[in-house]
């Protein structure tokens, strides 16, 4: 089998994404415990704003229904993931209040 063969395979994209997205999870919650504890200097009480935040986003992920009227499945949940990993990659880049709370909510929104 042929890249372009197991490319285009649902199969091989579900196994993917089973892999992807858990480890992007996990990179998240390791630099929330570690990056913003000791280099944005956040307490328990930016952290619980932050962690509501994250969830802000969960509201609407019955948006994704309609999506779905006007976007394939696997290009949905192509987009999520990407949008989920751009979140958590600039999450380094932010090393402030708002900087981390804004790349928390990108994130957020790609994984819900």
């Amino acid at each position: 089998m042929n890249f372009s063969q197991a490319r285009n395979n649902p199969k091989y994209l579900l196994l993917s994404m089973a892999f992807v997205m858990p480890l992007v999870f996990s990179v998240w919650m390791a630099l929330l415990n570690n990056f913003v504890i000791e280099k944005a200097n956040f307490t328990g009480i930016e952290i619980g704003i932050l962690q509501s935040l994250r969830e802000i986003p969960g509201f609407l992920a019955f948006t994704a229904v309609f999506l779905l009227l006007v976007v394939k499945e696997q290009t949905l949940a192509l987009l999520a993931l990407a949008v989920t990993s751009i979140g958590v990659a600039l999450t380094g880049f932010f090393p402030f209040e708002i900087g981390l709370y804004c790349t928390t909510v990108l994130m957020s929104i790609g994984f819900h």
